[in-house]
Order: structure tokens, then sequence, then C-alpha cells
């Protein structure tokens, strides 16, 4: 950190640096110090109900230890609490893991799967009924990283580790069964590897039935002028990226889902109170005390002048 986060904030030209750790390894915290005392100001946190494990640091650690080094923040650290107390029930009602504690696991230094593969992993193990098999599946994710020449462990490569991983397990036998994209990082169409691959393992790869197609066809490299063009996205690159990297019909099927849903799987006594004089009213205003609740509503019935209803108070 002490060598990276000085180099991009020179290659970022003042814009600010944000900082994102999974804590599987229980160090996250530590880390968070190290960037802030480095001078990024954006840390991602998370809820102690949902914090640690494979998500991020708590903001409740993340605060104490910002007030403890002297720094400064935004957070109103009176609403930690109802907010905790909040998504523990959420978390629980959707059956995620709550309260994770985080001890430190050097394991994590030796497979470096990042935290947001961790589920991908059990997930695939749960197709083959070997749920109880993630431990082994991670050791043999270190070995087939040594086996690649030590590729940085994110996005592709990680992906590629680990599902060879898995189908080293579940095959019982290792490379028995190879992907395409294994093949191709093998070829070299993912750049030139850190280390060498193993020899013997590379001979295995490119033995797959599919290597010799797969290495014929090394992967095209437009220019972004050619892929503006190609996709018709004009000067909107936000897009152009969508329409390279995914299928069509995935990013169509986006657009057209609207935006993220923000409701939760959680409801009460108040929730169904509100809803019910919500549909029972049709005042512009609402408001609803109990002793437990001061609630204030207030809808517009007035239309933009694009033709579209005013967006709610």
């Amino acid at each position: 950190m002490r060598t990276l986060v000085p180099a991009l904030q020179a290659a970022a030209s003042g814009k600010p640096l944000e900082f994102h750790s999974n804590n599987l390894m229980g160090t996250s915290g530590l880390a968070y110090v190290e960037a802030v005392q480095l001078g990024v100001t954006i840390l991602h946190t998370a809820s102690r109900p949902m914090a640690n494990g494979a998500s991020v640091p708590s903001t409740e650690s993340v605060v104490r230890n910002l007030s403890l080094m002297g720094h400064e923040h935004s957070v109103d650290t009176g609403l930690l609490a109802p907010v905790a107390e909040h998504f523990r029930a959420v978390g629980k009602a959707a059956g995620y893991p709550v309260d994770q504690v985080s001890e430190y696991d050097l394991f994590g230094a030796v497979h470096q799967i990042p935290g947001g593969m961790t589920g991908t992993l059990r997930n695939q193990l749960a197709q083959h009924g070997m749920s109880d098999r993630l431990d082994e599946v991670l050791t043999e994710t270190a070995a087939v990283r040594r086996d690649f020449g030590y590729p940085i462990m994110a996005t592709p490569f990680s992906q590629l580790v680990g599902t060879q991983a898995v189908l080293n397990v579940v095959a019982g036998e290792r490379y028995a069964v190879v992907p395409d994209e294994v093949v191709a990082y093998a070829a070299g169409h993912y750049g030139t590897p850190p280390a060498p691959v193993d020899a013997h393992v590379l001979d295995r790869i490119m033995a797959s039935p599919r290597a010799a197609e797969v290495v014929a066809r090394p992967p095209e490299e437009p220019t972004i002028e050619e892929l503006r063009r190609h996709y018709g996205t004009g000067t909107d690159d936000d897009e152009l990226i969508l329409r390279a990297l995914l299928p069509a019909e995935a990013v169509d099927a986006m657009r057209a889902a609207g935006p993220v849903r923000r409701d939760y799987p959680l409801s009460g006594s108040e929730v169904d109170q509100v809803r019910a004089l919500l549909a029972a009213t049709g005042s512009p205003y609402l408001r609803v005390v109990t002793e437990t609740m001061d609630l204030e509503l207030r809808k517009s019935s007035e239309v933009s002048g694009a033709g579209k209803p005013s967006r709610p108070v």
C-alpha cells in the first residue's frame, strides 16, 4: 500500500481515491488505517451486522479508528445503532450471515481468493453436492495459481484459477477438464503470465480437446474508433463498454429493468399501517404519529414540463 497508493494518487491527477478491502483475513481494518495515513479520503464500510468476512470492515470500527487517529468524518454516530438493528433483522430475514467476526487467517495469503469469489465457489461446489470441500478447493487454488505462473488474483485471473481448482476437485483428477479460458490464458491471449506456466501443466492444458481451436482464435484488438462504429454508441463510452463486454440481450434486459430496487425483505406493523393509510387516503399530505414513530409524507400531483409526475418528497 505504501508503494501503490502514492503511485495511484500521482496518476489520478487530483481525483479522490476510494478504498475497498474485503475482511477475509481480518486485516482490512489495519489496511484502512494505512489508507487514511496515505491520504485516502473515501472508505467503503458496512453496518456491523453486514460487515467483515467476505464483506468490508464495519462502519462502527472504522469511525472509532478515525477518531482515535484525530481525523474528522461526516458520519452521524447516533444513527449507527438503529441502522445496525435494522440490517441485523434484514439479514436474518433474508438468510444472510450477520455479525461475522474476522480473525487473522494466514490461509488467505496462500490462496488469495477475493472476497466476492467465495460465494461463487460455494455455489459451484453446492451444484455438485460438495459444499463441505471448500477448504480443499482453496488449497487447490493456491496450487493452480502456482502452476499458472502466479497471476494476480483479480478479475479475470481469479475466476480462471478458482474455476480450474473447483474442476480439479470435482473431477478427482487435476486438469482432466480444462475450460477454454484457461487454454486462452496459457496461450498468452491474456498477455504474458508473470512467471512461466508449469511445463507439465502446460502440456495437460494444450492436450485438452478444444485447445487447438482456442489457440487458433486469438482475441481481436480493435481500436476505440472501430468499436464505436461497430456498436453505434457515438461518444457514449459508458454504453460502449457495456456493449463491448456483455451480450446485447443482457445489456438490453438491464436497460429495460429500470432503476435498481431498493426495497428490503422486511416489514412490520408500522410499515403495514403506513401502507394501509396511503391506500385509504387521497390527501397529498400525511402525518402519522405513534409512540414509536413520527412519519411525515408529502406527495405532489403536479406535472413537470416533460409530462411526467414530479418526484415525491
